[in-house]
């Protein structure tokens, strides 16, 4: 295992002090929370309240129906404002997988004691104390290291919602983000108590007859670009009337454009409100669509990022695509120029 940074060392000492010697923890995610997310906040909360703290998990927005058997999910808060006794009566407010302040969504968010814990490699550093773990599969990853140091135990619900973050953010195991660490974090979930079988079921396997609805409508925009190497979905606000879905399914859409053989990147393109397009960008291996995200004032991972941009779907598109398919492109020259300094067989 590749040792950390001294400094995300002490980053992980200075939260684990706080959290022991604290009493009461508000915690929160990105707005339109996921599994990570979700995962990590309840993991977390449960942890700290089993060791006796007070712990308040509250969201900006809902989730998808798909995290509904999450163990604790049913104290999760959905609100328009923090706790009116926020920053006075509460020791920190912990924001999980949150790259800036305003991805959690709350105007106030700064008036008190921040912990920002995360592994975006655009994380601007907004907390009091930053614990970004750049090489973290998973904020779940971040959690469980957390509670080691602090030698607080795994229960079976913790596992479980620990495992939710896990498999979330690396698909199951499937991407470029799957490391040994993460591989052995999952093997120990499990022997904790966290069961693959029933959570992945309901997980990936339970979806509502709605969201599959807006799936049909959204794959039915489905444009190949770039030689069919990147790939764009649609989402006008009609489809949520036509299907009957809510906004929390939407989750995971732009990844079935983003499995199409050939395709290196995908977006999905979001119709919002007073002229905004929300811009979920994926690709495979080392094409990096954060750079493409970035240039929007987005962000996130390599592999996984979002902007937003104003205009109309069809100008978002004409803006997006040629950049998308820059980065594909540069990504294949790399790859080229990797290949050809590599040594083969004598």
């Amino acid at each position: 295992m590749t040792p950390r940074d001294a400094a995300v060392d002490a980053a992980y000492e200075d939260v684990a002090k706080l959290l022991a010697t604290g009493k009461r923890f508000l915690l929160t995610g990105h707005r339109n929370p996921d599994g990570d997310a979700l995962g990590s906040a309840l993991g977390l909360a449960l942890a700290l309240e089993a060791a006796g703290k007070e712990a308040r998990v509250v969201m900006r927005d809902a989730w998808s129906s798909v995290y509904s058997k999450m163990p604790g999910i049913s104290r999760v808060l959905v609100a328009d404002a923090l706790p009116a006794d926020w920053p006075s009566d509460w020791d920190a407010l912990l924001t999980m997988e949150c790259p800036d302040a305003d991805r959690a969504g709350w105007p106030n968010l700064l008036a008190g004691v921040v912990v920002n814990v995360d592994h975006h490699p655009g994380n601007t550093r907004y907390g009091v104390l930053n614990l970004v773990d750049l090489p973290a599969a998973a904020v779940g990853e971040i959690v469980a290291d957390l509670l080691d140091l602090l030698g607080w135990p795994l229960s079976q619900d913790i596992a479980t919602n620990l495992w939710i973050s896990l498999v979330s953010d690396t698909g199951s195991f499937r991407y470029s983000n799957t490391t040994p660490k993460a591989l052995a974090l999952g093997a120990r979930l499990v022997a904790e108590g966290a069961q693959p079988g029933p959570v992945n079921e309901f997980l990936f396997e339970a979806a509502p007859l709605s969201a599959l609805k807006l799936e049909a409508l959204v794959l039915g925009t489905l444009e190949l670009h770039a030689d069919g190497t990147v790939a764009t979905v649609e989402l006008p606000r009609r489809f949520f009337d036509e299907s009957g879905a809510k906004d929390s399914d939407t989750e995971g859409l732009v990844n079935r454009a983003r499995g199409i053989e050939g395709v290196r990147a995908a977006l999905l393109l979001r119709e919002g409100e007073n002229g905004e397009i929300r811009c979920s960008l994926r690709s495979k291996g080392v094409v990096d669509i954060r750079s493409v995200a970035a240039r929007h004032a987005g962000g996130g991972h390599r592999n996984a990022s979002g902007c937003r941009v104003t205009g109309t779907l069809a100008s978002a598109k004409a803006t997006l695509v040629p950049e998308v398919a820059a980065a594909v492109e540069a990504a294949g020259v790399e790859t080229a120029a990797a290949s050809e300094a590599v040594p083969g067989p004598e």
